[in-house]
């Protein structure tokens, strides 16, 4: 009894994958196109898994500097980094993504980094905004307060933070700079 039983399933199986096989062959592009990114989401989420498990420094630096193709996956890569200079690499990289550069900003303790953004004009202002929020160089504010051309607000925020009496003087003594 028990082995016809065996036989009778092992024949259901035998068929049933018959016939997953001969359906899979004629899959549309489209079929195959969901099918591919299921399972692509299945391997982020395991791999998502992995990440979350491992204290290798060296592992959430590659992916937070290397893997471009999953932003939410190198965020979380990002979020376990301890190292200062893979913070700074992202921020001061104008061709990666501006939300991901204000991630590593935000762990950045470099005033050296802080000034370059702040000072860089061809950075996003926002950007810009954060990074001059951190500065402490009381010549950076006064460079920007004078020297801004293209955001009133971000000279405001500058100029809001000088205390050299001298240079708040020059800044009101000089018609010029009612043209910016």
């Amino acid at each position: 009894m028990n082995k016809l039983f065996f036989s009778l399933i092992s024949g259901i199986l035998i068929c049933t994958a018959t016939m997953t096989v001969q359906a899979q062959s004629e899959l549309s592009v489209e079929q195959c196109n969901v099918i591919d990114s299921t399972l692509y989401k299945s391997n982020l989420e395991i791999r998502k898994m992995a990440l979350s498990r491992v204290t290798d420094q060296n592992v959430f630096r590659q992916i937070a500097l290397n893997v471009k193709e999953d932003a939410e996956f190198r965020k979380l890569a990002l979020s376990k980094v301890t190292d200062q200079n893979v913070f700074r690499q992202i921020a001061l990289d104008e061709k990666e993504d501006v939300e991901f550069r204000k991630m590593a900003l935000s762990r950045v303790t470099d005033q050296n980094v802080f000034r370059q953004i702040a000072l860089g004009e061809k950075e996003d202002v926002e950007f810009r905004k954060m990074a001059l929020s951190r500065v402490t160089d009381q010549n950076v504010f006064r460079q920007i307060a004078i020297d801004e051309k293209e955001d009133v607000e971000f000279r405001k925020m500058a100029l809001s933070r000088v205390t050299d009496q001298n240079v708040l003087r020059q800044i009101a003594l000089d018609k010029e700079l009612e043209n910016r």
